[in-house]
């Protein structure tokens, strides 16, 4: 297995240390290469995903930036080189998704488009530059499904099935997008209430990469979309053991897994641990950065409190 497989698997597996040990040295043995600073930046990226947290941002974003950095560098004197472009745009989509989702929507809308530009190029040079696919096919799909309502609009088109064509593209043919394209997936098919698709995306997900959390958690939801309340409350009771198990804890995760767990088991007619878990959620001792953030979780409990005891009345 050659370095890059390596950490990603890692990554995916949720061994960040290793992952950014391993693209550290590569780093270091290859100072003018962008691609170990860009492979650092999704370890940081999915970390706080993973951990629901900001802990990390500055050193994503320094990473990030000596990834475009080095491109900007080399494009120089190799302008056309699509694997270089390739590194800069998704550096670019990978900023823009970090933006966005601090609220900065107009800029990293911005940055998004940049990045989407940059890869269409290299597909309309090199068709089979397959990993270029999950970048531009999640924009049209999210762009679509963000404007949906306008449709009959100019210039407001319904892309969805071509954006979810190009991810599915990614996901058979691409090298390095590959297990990033079959997550996105497995949340798309949520999304578009397609929650046979999204269980076959995260259950393709867990054969290579059995308790991986990044296919666990759109697992457990599509699986609750299903009404299979006994498979997810399985599948959200493991991911509940293996949040609590980590030093990165924050109680954000831990609050959401007991509210999900509270309403299978209120599903499944089980009130006791519903109630037990329901009010698990209030007496969490989560960190202040996420308590403002998990407002409508109390409330949402404490809602459910109140099903349970007008149902055993």
């Amino acid at each position: 297995m050659d370095m890059v497989a390596q950490g990603m698997e890692w990554s995916i597996r949720e061994q960040y240390d290793q992952a950014v040990a391993l693209f550290t040295q590569y780093a270091m043995n290859d100072p003018r290469d962008p691609a170990p600073h860009f492979f650092l930046a999704t370890v940081w990226q999915s970390k706080m995903m993973d951990f629901e947290t900001k802990e990390w941002r500055h050193l994503f974003m320094r990473e990030i930036d000596k990834t475009m950095e080095l491109c900007d560098s080399l494009l120089i004197h190799q302008p056309h080189d699509n694997a270089i472009r390739f590194y800069y745009a998704s550096a670019l989509a990978y900023k823009s998704f970090q933006i966005s989702r601090e609220g900065k929507i107009i800029k990293g809308f911005s940055l998004a488009l940049r990045a989407v530009d940059i890869l269409q190029k290299i597909i309309d040079q090199d068709s089979t530059f397959y990993d270029a696919y999950l970048g531009t096919g999640s924009y049209l799909y999210w762009r679509s499904y963000l404007t949906r309502h306008f449709a009959w609009l100019p210039f407001f088109h319904d892309q969805r099935a071509t954006g979810i064509a190009q991810i599915e593209r990614a996901c058979r043919n691409g090298a390095l997008s590959r297990w990033a394209a079959l997550s996105n997936l497995a949340w798309i098919y949520i999304q578009e209430k397609n929650y046979d698709k999204a269980v076959q995306c995260a259950q393709r997900g867990l054969e290579s990469f059995p308790m991986s959390r990044f296919f666990l958690w759109p697992l457990g939801d599509a699986q609750f979309h299903q009404q299979n309340f006994q498979a997810a409350l399985s599948t959200y009771s493991t991911l509940l053991q293996s949040v609590t198990l980590e030093r990165h804890n924050n109680g954000y995760n831990e609050t959401v897994l007991n509210l999900k767990i509270a309403a299978c088991h209120f599903q499944l007619r089980n009130l006791a641990m519903a109630t037990h878990h329901a009010q698990r959620v209030l007496t969490i001792e989560a960190d202040e950065q996420v308590r403002k953030r998990l407002a409508e979780k109390y409330a949402e409990a404490a809602r459910l409190l109140d099903q349970i005891k007008q149902s055993d009345d």
